[in-house]
């Protein structure tokens, strides 16, 4: 990922240089872009240099892999959380059948008003 922003980098270099001498014979027609997208990632790349503005590819591809690993265990949590949340779908949704408002009026009914369950009167938290 670096290394295509290093890559990046210097293309868009020999761009802008080209950009300029080009705008020296156009009356200074340069392509905004362009140009905008040069000191975009010049910005990013001071900031992210280091005070001896050397590239430290090593540190920047052990950041990557790490974070690809924090991504990988993270995509498992989700997973995980995703499969726990359709078991607790399905036992709410078979809780509502068995004691939706119409059921429980069946019920009362059928048992001379009286609740058939311990769960009378209470909310679901």
């Amino acid at each position: 990922m670096q290394d295509k922003n290093i890559t990046s980098l210097l293309q868009l270099q020999e761009v802008v240089s080209e950009m300029k001498k080009r705008s020296r014979n156009t009356n200074g027609e340069i392509k905004q872009t362009e140009l905008t997208l040069y000191q975009t990632a010049e910005r990013y790349l001071k900031e992210h240099l280091g005070k001896d503005n050397v590239l430290k590819l090593k540190a920047w591809k052990t950041e990557v892999s790490d974070l690809s690993e924090k991504k990988r265990r993270l995509y498992e949590d989700l997973q995980t959380l995703r499969a726990e949340v359709q078991e607790a779908e399905a036992v709410r949704s078979a809780w509502n059948r068995r004691y939706s408002r119409s059921s429980a009026k069946k019920r009362r009914k059928a048992n001379g008003g009286i609740w058939n369950c311990d769960c009378a009167g209470k909310m679901l938290q």
